[in-house]
């Protein structure tokens, strides 16, 4: 049912990045994509992730050197079963490409009780674990809601 899963943040460099290490860690027989809203806006296209994102997937055995900022497209946003968001701005945003994406958007940390998910551009190390430790439990949140 959910065999090709997006994940989306602003500018694809922190949080979306994390999220896509960890899904892929957790669901390695699916389709799994992270790009951000921004991303061509604020000149960041084939930009790396963040050096606090990969630092923080590297602590955690996952590895996200490899990773470049992409913008979410609209064939993106089509070609995927569920599209999993950091927070409302981004759904609202994702809304106005197509009105078939509202319903299989939603917020990656909805089952955890803690909506959306903190943007750690800019700030410290330990910002950048606790977003990790968030998107963590967000998706071991949805492994018990999406067959592998």
């Amino acid at each position: 049912m959910f065999d090709s899963i997006l994940l989306v943040c602003t500018a694809n460099i922190c949080r979306s990045p994390i999220a896509e290490a960890l899904f892929r860690h957790h669901f390695p027989n699916k389709r799994i994509f992270s790009a951000g809203t921004k991303v061509e806006a604020l000149n960041l296209i084939d930009v790396p992730a963040d050096k606090g994102s990969i630092q923080a997937t590297k602590w955690n055995g996952l590895d996200i050197s490899d990773h470049r900022a992409t913008q979410v497209t609209s064939e993106l946003l089509e070609n995927s079963d569920l599209i999993l968001v950091m927070d409302e701005t981004q759904k609202e945003c994702l809304s106005r490409y197509s009105s078939g994406v509202r319903s299989k958007t939603l917020l990656i940390g909805q089952w955890i009780n803690i909506g959306e998910v903190a943007d750690p551009y800019g700030k410290s190390d330990e910002a950048f674990d606790v977003c990790f430790r968030c998107l963590e439990q967000a998706v071991l949140s949805w492994k018990k809601r999406i067959p592998s």
